[in-house]
């Protein structure tokens, strides 16, 4: 009898170990760096896992976000060092700190799938910054990063084209630039349940209507996935 309470107990934890779900840690990076010439401000993710292979495969993803944010900090940075060399040969001074704001979103985290959303936001004098979309998708199993076409299917293109246009919310008429595409997509990220299309300013109408992020259900793009 004892055997064969043994033999099930071990078949239940059998069946609970094929059934774990590896989840990730996010932890938030937050650094600041003040001068009288700039304020920037930085927030990163930082993945990890407690399986071995899946911790392996976060440290990739976290060089890349790490190199992309620096990279965005020293190309700010030299803008600024440019600008303020230009107004001191116009016998001018810089009138307030230059400001950069780097933010993320975390739409995906888990053990096939890292989906983020970094935005940069920089103001370097004048009347209207700037932000800058960075879509980062990453494969945890392969290593591998993906691009649109690792994404989405291009032969349906079309298909793809129109459920942008039809998932578009802009009740004021704001968007008359352009219709969303595949192609002028700033930004793709994903979840388990939607895809989403981020357009910076600017590309689908004026200044003032701001960027757009348009939500696609999966359930609506059956065979338009490579995922």
């Amino acid at each position: 009898m004892k055997t064969k309470l043994f033999t099930a107990m071990l078949m239940v934890l059998s069946i609970t170990a094929c059934k774990k779900e590896i989840k990730l840690e996010v932890k938030q990076i937050k650094e600041t760096d003040k001068t009288t010439e700039w304020n920037i401000t930085t927030n990163r993710p930082v993945f990890s896992a407690t399986e071995i292979e899946i911790e392996k495969s976060c440290v990739k993803i976290n060089d890349e976000i790490t190199g992309l944010v620096n990279g965005i900090k020293a190309a700010f940075q030299e803008q600024a060092k440019e600008q303020n060399t230009s107004l001191d040969s116009i016998g001018q001074k810089q009138a307030a700190p230059y400001e950069l704001f780097i933010t993320d979103s975390v739409f995906l985290a888990d053990k096939n799938y890292i989906s983020i959303l970094m935005s940069a936001y920089e103001m370097l004098g004048g009347a209207n910054g700037i932000t800058n979309f960075y879509g980062i998708n990453y494969n945890v199993k392969t290593q591998k990063f993906l691009d649109k076409k690792d994404i989405l299917n291009y032969e349906k293109a079309s298909d793809i084209n129109a459920l942008l246009k039809n998932n578009l919310k802009d009740p004021d008429k704001c968007y008359t630039f352009e219709a969303p595409t595949i192609d002028n997509c700033t930004a793709l990220n994903f979840t388990l349940h939607t895809v989403e299309f981020t357009y910076a300013k600017y590309i689908l109408g004026p200044g003032a209507c701001g960027p757009v992020t348009i939500s696609v259900p999966r359930a609506k793009m059956q065979g338009m996935l490579k995922l």
